[in-house]
């Protein structure tokens, strides 16, 4: 174990105001010791975004997930309830079910033992001869989830305050977007070869997308904010004040960006928008709003459409990007719907593509014994605002 990376003292220069601070001991990107306190500390403690209800839309269908380590069912009931389970069968731990499905009931591949899409125990062979045993006490430990909208949210901790609570301001915020109604349209997975922050902090900032998504992305600059997020700033980012194109806001869990802007950065230069999303207010109907909810989850609200992005740590220096694009049901709706999609999953695509090898490069950099931190730049103040809060979940003061 590196007990430096458990030191509070090592920390110092990440505490600092953001312009004066530093990023991360490397090894915080590297370590398995600090890993593993991330997943006991952070990823089963808080709120930790799973996916959309779409994905399991009719009573009967399940999907299998996993959050800090703990394998996860997540089903429609027939009553049309979404509920979570440990997908650990009561007997002798065998994951129950994998992958994803409509069943009727869900039955252990090992022992055969099935469990309703309640998790109550329907069946166990065998089982009279064992003295006492009595299948109610033996249904899938259930486990807590909420939703926001069509969001769904999982934690492992009985003790976590409820979703909207963790949420914060987030939630009114955001409600403009009537999660509601926002039909998932596509989702993709891809496997990353860094660690999760490392992939996360790439989302908070857009100090590299001159470099990294010339010709695309940093070719949007139809204004100040627009020229901002495109990495070309002319003044200190997310400074001026409540008149700034670009503004950020924080909360206890979460990062937020909030940008005026005129044309949408859904989609890569020259392509036409959807149709705004009824019922916005001021501060949404003029640009877009980025925010980012702790620990893995960056969401990006704009006038038509939201996307997502879920990181999934797998280990130190691996993780898996899940990026799902949502759109207002009236849009998903619409003749014309799966032609003009295209071109957003076009931008997702692309950026994502453009990302996937520096990140694989910042991972093998990290990984050298003379990596050190670095200096934290004006658009890296999110990811700041992230760093502390990891180092306070997995750390302390």
């Amino acid at each position: 174990m590196n007990h430096m990376l458990f030191d509070p003292v090592s920390y110092e220069r990440v505490r600092r105001p953001a312009m004066e601070a530093e990023s991360l001991p490397p090894g915080c990107y590297t370590d398995p010791d600090f890993f593993a306190a991330e997943q006991e500390r952070v990823f089963r403690k808080g709120w930790v975004f799973i996916g959309h209800a779409d994905q399991i839309a009719a009573p009967g269908d399940f999907m299998t997930d996993e959050v800090g380590g703990a394998p996860l069912i997540i089903v429609r009931g027939r009553d049309g309830t979404i509920r979570a389970f440990a997908n650990s069968c009561r007997h002798r731990g065998c994951r129950v079910v994998t992958g994803e499905g409509n069943a009727r009931a869900l039955q252990c591949g090992y022992h055969g033992w099935v469990y309703g899409l309640d998790g109550v125990l329907k069946g166990a062979p065998q089982m009279e001869y064992t003295t006492g045993f009595d299948k109610a006490d033996y249904g899938l430990h259930p486990v807590r989830l909420e939703t926001w909208g069509r969001l769904l949210f999982i934690t492992l901790d009985p003790e976590t305050p409820a979703l909207d609570a963790w949420m914060g301001p987030l939630w009114d915020m955001l409600a403009p977007y009537s999660f509601d109604d926002m039909v998932l349209a596509r989702r993709r997975s891809i496997d990353l070869p860094c660690n999760w922050k490392v992939y996360i902090e790439n989302l908070m900032e857009p100090y590299h997308t001159p470099t990294i998504h010339a010709g695309g992305m940093a070719d949007k600059n139809e204004d100040p904010a627009a020229a901002a997020m495109s990495g070309n700033a002319t003044s200190e980012f997310g400074g001026g004040g409540p008149e700034a194109p670009v503004q950020l806001d924080y909360g206890e869990n979460f990062g937020a960006l909030v940008a005026r802007h005129t044309g949408s950065r859904g989609l890569l230069p020259g392509r036409e928008p959807f149709p705004a999303i009824p019922g916005l207010d001021a501060r949404t109907r003029d640009g877009s709003i980025w925010s980012w909810v702790y620990p893995a989850l960056a969401m990006s609200c704009q006038r038509e459409a939201m996307w997502f992005n879920r990181l999934i740590p797998t280990g130190p220096d691996s993780c898996t990007l899940v990026l799902g694009s949502c759109f207002p049901s009236e849009t998903v709706a619409r003749s014309d719907f799966a032609e003009r999609a295209e071109h957003y999953y076009e931008r997702l695509d692309r950026t994502a593509g453009e990302d996937v090898g520096i990140v694989g490069e910042q991972q093998r950099g990290l990984s050298s014994p003379l990596a050190t931190p670095g200096p934290v730049c004006h658009f890296e103040k999110i990811c700041h605002h992230h760093r502390n809060w990891i180092a306070d979940r997995v750390v302390g003061n």
